[in-house]
């Protein structure tokens, strides 16, 4: 029973990247969703955008740059009043495609994300902060054509400051990727 389960699964995993080829062709995407940040408890949770794109390697294999801009995060402090936190970040991964279906894959990345964050409240304070960090990422994607894909993910960009607790970011999204 086993050997017929593994020979199902590796048929499904050769066959199926062959029926949606993009090696050596390039993408670019766009998303927008929610993004969290942790460890800032009274903060507000922002929306982001990320713009990105890549090279397909393989019918399962890509590597991807992309730069997220998360929206501003306010807070009142008791002492210091009103306060901003703005953050951006900018990644480099390689994705993964384990394709289900000729329409739909699961994705996973694994990369390096540059974090930056600017902070400032009412009483003129203000600081800055860069971090380096982890980029873990998964999500699903349906392909509507050869060209346009629908997706939704999950990426974890790790820390922004060296702070104790320091301020990480997670974001959930949708978004169009477009192949050519």
């Amino acid at each position: 029973m086993k050997k017929i389960v593994i020979a199902g699964l590796l048929s499904a995993f050769i066959a199926t990247p062959a029926l949606a080829d993009n090696t050596g062709r390039y993408y670019v995407a766009a998303d927008f969703g929610s993004a969290t940040f942790s460890n800032l408890p009274g903060w507000s949770n922002p929306d982001v955008i990320r713009i990105s794109g890549g090279l397909h390697l393989s019918p399962m294999f890509a590597v991807e740059m992309g730069y997220s801009m998360f929206g501003d995060s306010n807070t009142v402090d008791p002492t210091w009043g009103p306060a901003t936190i703005s953050a951006s970040s900018f990644q480099v991964a390689a994705v993964g495609n384990l394709p289900l279906s000729s329409q739909f894959d699961l994705v996973g990345k694994l990369g390096i994300a540059s974090n930056y964050e600017d902070y400032s409240d009412a009483s003129g304070g203000a600081s800055s902060f860069s971090q380096s960090d982890l980029l873990v990422g998964f999500g699903a994607e349906f392909h509507v054509n050869s060209q346009v894909s629908v997706r939704a993910l999950y990426d974890n960009y790790g820390k922004f400051d060296n702070i104790f607790p320091p301020m990480k970011a997670s974001s959930v999204s949708v978004g169009v990727a477009y192949n050519f």
